[in-house]
C-alpha cells in the first residue's frame, strides 16, 4: 500500500519501488529533471528523484483530506496541488509548507492545468458540488476568472500551439469542450 513503482515500458520490466506513502496514491505528476510528486490519500505529497536511492527526497505537507491532483508548472518552479478537501495549494520546490492554499471551490480538485502561453496562469477545475473552472494567477496566489460550466470537471489541458483550453466533464454533462482563451 503507498508503493510507486517505476517501470521500463520497452522492456516490460519494473525499474524500482519507491515507498513512503500510508496509503493509496491517486495522483502523480513528472517534472523535466528526474523527479516526480506522488500524493496520496495519507494526505502527503512527496517529492522523488529517481537518481536518488531514497524513497523521498522531500515530503509536503498542506492537504487536510485526499491529494487528487498534481502538476508541475512547465518551469518546474511551482507545484499544483487539488485536494479532497475543496483546496487547491501551490508550492515553491524548495518549501514543505505551500506558498499559497486556496480555498475557492466548493468540492474535491482534481483538474489542472498550466499554461504554456501565459507565465503564471494556473487553472483548476471542481468537482460534482462546485461544477467551475477556476483561472489563477499563481505569483500572487489569486483567482483571475471563475466560469460555472455546468458539471464536474474531471481533466484540464491547454493546447501546446493556440491558445485554447480542453476540459473534460462528468456528472452530469459526461462532455469535451474547447475553450478559446481568454474569452472562453
Amino acid at each position: 500500500m503507498g508503493e510507486v513503482q517505476l517501470w521500463d515500458c520497452i522492456r516490460h520490466r519494473k525499474i524500482t519501488t519507491s515507498r513512503g506513502h500510508t496509503a493509496r496514491v491517486g495522483a502523480i505528476a513528472w517534472n523535466s529533471n528526474n523527479v516526480f510528486a506522488s500524493g496520496s490519500r495519507d494526505k502527503n505529497i512527496l517529492i522523488r528523484d529517481i537518481r536518488v536511492k531514497d524513497d523521498y527526497v522531500q515530503k509536503m505537507t498542506g492537504h487536510k483530506q485526499e491529494v487528487c491532483g498534481l502538476k508541475w508548472s512547465f518551469d518546474q518552479q511551482q507545484l499544483a496541488s487539488g485536494g479532497n478537501d475543496n483546496r487547491l495549494n501551490i508550492w515553491s520546490p524548495h518549501a514543505n509548507t505551500p506558498v499559497f492554499s486556496l480555498l475557492k471551490h466548493t468540492a474535491a480538485v482534481k483538474a489542472l492545468a498550466w499554461s504554456p502561453h501565459q507565465h503564471g496562469l494556473l487553472v483548476s477545475g471542481g468537482g460534482t458540488a462546485d461544477r467551475t473552472i477556476r483561472f489563477w494567477n499563481s505569483v500572487q496566489g489569486e483567482e483571475t476568472k471563475c466560469l460555472n460550466v455546468g458539471s464536474q470537471v474531471c481533466n484540464l489541458m491547454f493546447a501546446k500551439t493556440v491558445n485554447e483550453l480542453v476540459s473534460t466533464h462528468g456528472y452530469s454533462l459526461n462532455e469535451i469542450n474547447i475553450w478559446k482563451m481568454p474569452q472562453m
